[in-house]
């Protein structure tokens, strides 16, 4: 068949196509020859076409796997791994590229993350000033991140995260800096991982403190409350008042009869008297300062008072039908669901649930609350349910610069005072000091053990206490034989609480004769008592057995600095042994220790059990 086309309008580069075509004539087809369009042959390949956001990141993971004299051992890497790229040679280091597992993990989408500086997720909201004091996560850790940043080294920390709506997650951090060809540094590549979903990720803990990371990522299902648990949401607990009802209950007046009629009950019959009853617990439960609520034993919430709107500054309707990790601290859900499962394995009632957390409240940051009940249960349907009454605990917080003198020979004793000068808490060093044992002095007034024409100075100091300032006092104090001692007492305002405008209690060191220049070893900016701080990324059970530890190594320590073979041996039978603990659920009951990621028997026999196996079925993957 003949071929026809024109070739007046190709170029050198295009060559000419003819294809063949058929055209109806009279009814019948017959072949007609039509021109098609020329098909370019381009001079060089098409490039990009296989990124969406146009960044090579073979490229960077490339770079990262073969980095010269590397500081940080990496684990397994693979494209599950939640990890972003910023630009360190741009303004504030923006973030460039995120990888789906950190949209997944944050809930961010990559419009919401792209062209923002990684400390967005330091906040509920998302709003992080830089160079500002955190509120919701630990100011050390933020510190330690951003003097790394600026050496351009390689770090790793832990630190409290929120993904987006404001759920807090403990995640641990590797940043490694990479450079370009001219020795610059380019890129940070952050690597992330969920301690709290993910805890057996951690493989080994290397040498330098750093630890070897398993990064893959197993899809964790999403989990809703059952509709089961929000079905317990029903006329029995409705019943109860809601926020809204205070006035009504004020201004009811048989409610006010009763309460002006201490008699009101002795007047009534039996209907009316459970009436009257009913009003008045409703009145006490929606007025108390304490926030009443109702936790069912998965942990989601079924009743909250109206004390949520003071203490935790969400309204109630806020948290009903929510689980309590919604607020708990990461590294405190743990423990508390362990205690919840214990008191309702007892099923003992009578018993006292008393339950230690840090809870973060909706715009304030985190606290530590104390929830004291029981546990409830109703016998017509078999719900079981805990009763709970929480109420903030205020903690210590000192800092070395505002400690001036201290003493280690026994001439110095600690208290915890009221503002009116009671003695709520004395250490054991008092009886050494003025040869009173804290017993006795706990309950007693400091006023009782000076003289009378120095008590107008005792009282000036607890006024400037309650102003928040820091006191030193010299003054006398009676010892155990009747004589008085010239003493240095220095005044710490304690912190305040939510529902206070001044301190809620006071610290006082007491020590003998004159102020002497203090000596520490320590980062004088720190607090003294930063195991308890509520932005801290471990849990109390967690750094007091660490205390413990340390203390035991100290005593140990002493006794091979001090005395022969056999007064040491003699003393290390009165030392008491301290018992282990897990450190990934934080139990103390085990029959046998294992093997963990820091070292030998570090975990319980169920969670060595889990850790060892999914080092057995962890497949060989190498760092890209």
């Amino acid at each position: 068949m003949p071929q026809y086309c024109d070739i007046s309008t190709l170029t050198l580069e295009e060559e000419p196509v003819c294809m063949p075509a058929f055209e109806l004539f009279d009814e019948t087809i017959a072949p007609l020859e039509v021109q098609a369009a020329p098909v370019r042959t381009p001079s060089a390949p098409i490039a990009g076409v296989y990124s969406n956001s146009g960044f090579d990141m073979i490229q960077v993971l490339s770079s990262l796997a073969n980095r010269p004299n590397p500081e940080i051992h990496l684990g397994p890497i693979d494209l599950s791994c939640s990890f972003l790229v910023s630009d360190a040679r741009q303004y504030d280091c923006p973030i460039i590229y995120c990888s789906p597992a950190f949209e997944t993990l944050t809930g961010y989408s990559s419009n919401e993350i792209l062209g923002k500086n990684c400390r967005f997720l330091q906040a509920p909201d998302g709003l992080v000033t830089g160079g500002s004091r955190r509120r919701h996560t630990d100011n050390q850790a933020v510190y330690h991140l951003k003097a790394q940043l600026i050496q351009n080294r390689e770090h790793q920390a832990s630190i409290i995260n929120y993904r987006k709506g404001g759920q807090a997650f403990v995640n641990l951090i590797t940043v490694i800096p990479l450079l370009d060809n001219q020795g610059e540094v380019a890129y940070y590549v952050g690597l992330q991982v969920d301690l709290v979903e993910q805890p057996n990720s951690i493989m080994e803990k290397m040498k330098d403190g750093t630890y070897m990371i398993n990064y893959q990522q197993n899809p964790l299902p999403l989990q809703l409350p059952d509709k089961a648990i929000l079905d317990q949401m029903d006329d029995y607990f409705r019943e109860l008042p809601s926020l809204g009802s205070t006035y009504s209950f004020l201004t009811n007046p048989e409610v006010m009869a009763l309460v002006k009629s201490k008699s009101a009950r002795s007047r009534c019959d039996s209907e009316n008297e459970q009436s009257y009853l009913l009003e008045w617990n409703k009145l006490i439960l929606d007025q108390s300062d304490d926030f009443i609520h109702v936790v069912s034993l998965k942990g989601f919430f079924l009743y909250c008072s109206g004390a949520a709107k003071n203490l935790l500054e969400y309204e109630p309707e806020d948290l009903l039908g929510k689980s309590l990790s919604s607020i708990c601290h990461p590294s405190d859900i743990v423990p508390v669901m362990r205690e919840i499962k214990e008191a309702a394995a007892s099923g003992n009632s009578g018993k006292v649930v008393d339950l230690l957390f840090r809870v973060r409240r909706k715009y304030s940051g985190y606290m530590w609350m104390e929830c004291r009940g029981r546990l409830h249960m109703d016998q017509s349907k078999s719900r079981k349910c805990l009763v709970l009454s929480g109420r903030q605990r205020p903690v210590y917080k000192l800092h070395w610069r505002d400690i001036c003198s201290t003493s280690l020979e026994g001439t110095e004793f600690w208290a915890k005072t009221s503002l009116a000068g009671l003695y709520l808490h004395v250490a054991a060093k008092c009886q050494e000091t003025i040869g009173f044992s804290a017993e006795s002095l706990e309950g007693a007034s400091i006023y009782q053990y000076i003289p009378n024409h120095e008590i107008p100075d005792m009282s000036r100091a607890f006024d400037l206490v309650r102003q928040g300032q820091r006191v030193n006092l010299q003054h006398s104090i009676l010892n155990e034989k009747g004589n008085y001692s010239t003493v240095t007492s220095t005044f710490y305002p304690g912190d305040v609480s939510s529902f206070q405008s001044e301190p809620a209690f006071a610290l006082v060191q007491t020590r003998l004769g004159r102020e002497e220049m203090f000596r520490t070893d320590n980062n004088l900016q720190e607090n003294v008592f930063s195991e308890i701080e509520p932005t801290r990324g471990t849990s109390w059970q967690y750094e007091l057995h660490q205390l413990q530890l340390a203390n035991k190594r100290l005593h140990e320590q002493i006794e091979s600095l001090s005395g022969p073979k056999r007064k040491k041996q003699r003393k290390r039978k009165h030392i008491q042994e301290i018992s282990k603990m897990c450190a990934q659920c934080q139990s103390q009951d085990s029959p046998e220790w294992r093997r963990g990621p820091n070292g030998p028997k570090e975990l319980c026999n169920a969670c060595g059990l889990r850790y060892a196996k999914t080092i057995q079925t962890r497949p060989k993957i190498t760092a890209i």
